[in-house]
C-alpha cells in the first residue's frame, strides 16, 4: 500500500532520518507489489488515468515523481507522452529502479525534502504515491516546500495516499490489527491521518485550487485475480518484520493468528472497504 525505498547508505541528514523510519522492504518482493498496485490504484482511483489532476502536458515540459520506487508509473506516462516531454524519478535508494528505459526518462537518488536548486522552477507535473510510510510530519512539511519550488508557476502537484482509519468499526481483530499499524506509523514519526494533513499543508505552503477525489475500495475477496483485497494482504504482511521488531506483536504465531482473524472478519462483513484519495493542487 505504501511506495519508496529504503536507502541501504545515508547520503544527508533527512535521507538517513529516512532510513531510520522507512517501514516497508525493498525487495524482489516489493518490485512486484509496487508495480500490481500502481495498476491497481490507477484503474479502480484514477479513472486508469495517470494524471487525474487537469495538467496538460506538451512538448518541451518536464515532468517530476518523487519516491518513484520501481518507475512504473513514470515509464507508462512516459509510454503515453511525445518524447519531447522529458521525466526524472527519483527515490533515496536506487535499487527499485528499472535497468532499460528510454532515454527522455532519468532516475537519480536524491530526497523529497532536499532537491537541486538548480531545478527550482523546472517541473510542470509532480508525482507522489504513497508516502506515508516514508515522511515524518517534519519531512511532509519540507517536502510540500520543495516541490512547489521545483514547479513552474501554473504546474501541480498529485498525491495518492491511503485513508488509515481511526477506528475501524468491522471487529475486533482488524481493530488490532489497524491499532498496531498507527502505533507503527507513530513509533516511526509517520502521519497515518496524512489525507487529512494535506488538506492542510497544501494552502499553507502556498498552493491554490487544493482539490480531493477519495474512492472507496472492497476488501472482500474476488476469485484468484490480483484486487485490493489481495494488496492489503501483502501489504499488512510486508509490515510484519516492522511489528515484531518493535514488540508491537510478540511472534510469527501471533501475527497469523491476528491476520487470519482479521480477513475472516473481512469476509463477514458485507460493506467491508478502504479508502484512498487523490489530492492535487496548483503551484
Amino acid at each position: 500500500m505504501l511506495h519508496g525505498a529504503r536507502p541501504s547508505n545515508p547520503l544527508s541528514q533527512a535521507q538517513s532520518s529516512s532510513q531510520a523510519h522507512y517501514i516497508l522492504p525493498s525487495d524482489d518482493s516489493e518490485v512486484q507489489r509496487l508495480n500490481l498496485q500502481n495498476q491497481l490504484l490507477t484503474r479502480e482511483l484514477c479513472n486508469g488515468k495517470l494524471i487525474y489532476a487537469p495538467a496538460e502536458l506538451t512538448h518541451g515540459d518536464k515532468v517530476l515523481e518523487s519516491g518513484t520506487g520501481t518507475g512504473i508509473w513514470l515509464t507508462s506516462l512516459a509510454e503515453e507522452l511525445p518524447p519531447t516531454v522529458s521525466f526524472t524519478g527519483i527515490d533515496i535508494h536506487t535499487r527499485l529502479f528499472p535497468s532499460h528505459f528510454p532515454s527522455n526518462l532519468s532516475f537519480l537518488r536524491h530526497s523529497v525534502t532536499d532537491l537541486p536548486l538548480e531545478w527550482t522552477e523546472r517541473f510542470n507535473f509532480v508525482n507522489q504515491r504513497l508516502l506515508i510510510g516514508g515522511l515524518t510530519a517534519q519531512e511532509w512539511t519540507k517536502a510540500l516546500q520543495e516541490v512547489h519550488r521545483v514547479l513552474v508557476p501554473g504546474g501541480w502537484l498529485q498525491c495518492i495516499e491511503p485513508h488509515i482509519p481511526a477506528k475501524t468499526d468491522i471487529g475486533p481483530y482488524t481493530e488490532r490489527m489497524f491499532e498496531v499499524l498507527r502505533k507503527l506509523l507513530s513509533k516511526n514519526g509517520l502521519v497515518y491521518d496524512i489525507v487529512d494533513e494535506l488538506g492542510r499543508l497544501l494552502p499553507e505552503t502556498g498552493f491554490v485550487d487544493v482539490r480531493k477525489h477519495t474512492v472507496s475500495l472492497s476488501a472482500h475477496k474476488r476469485g484468484d485475480e490480483f484486487n485490493h483485497r489481495t494488496l492489503m494482504e501483502w501489504f499488512f504482511t510486508a509490515l510484519k518484520p516492522g511489528m515484531l521488531a518493535t514488540k508491537l506483536l510478540q511472534s510469527d504465531e501471533e501475527f497469523e493468528d491476528l491476520m487470519q482473524s482479521m480477513l475472516k472478519e473481512w469476509d463477514e462483513t458485507p460493506e467491508v472497504a478502504w479508502s484512498w484519495s487523490i489530492i492535487y493542487a496548483q503551484k
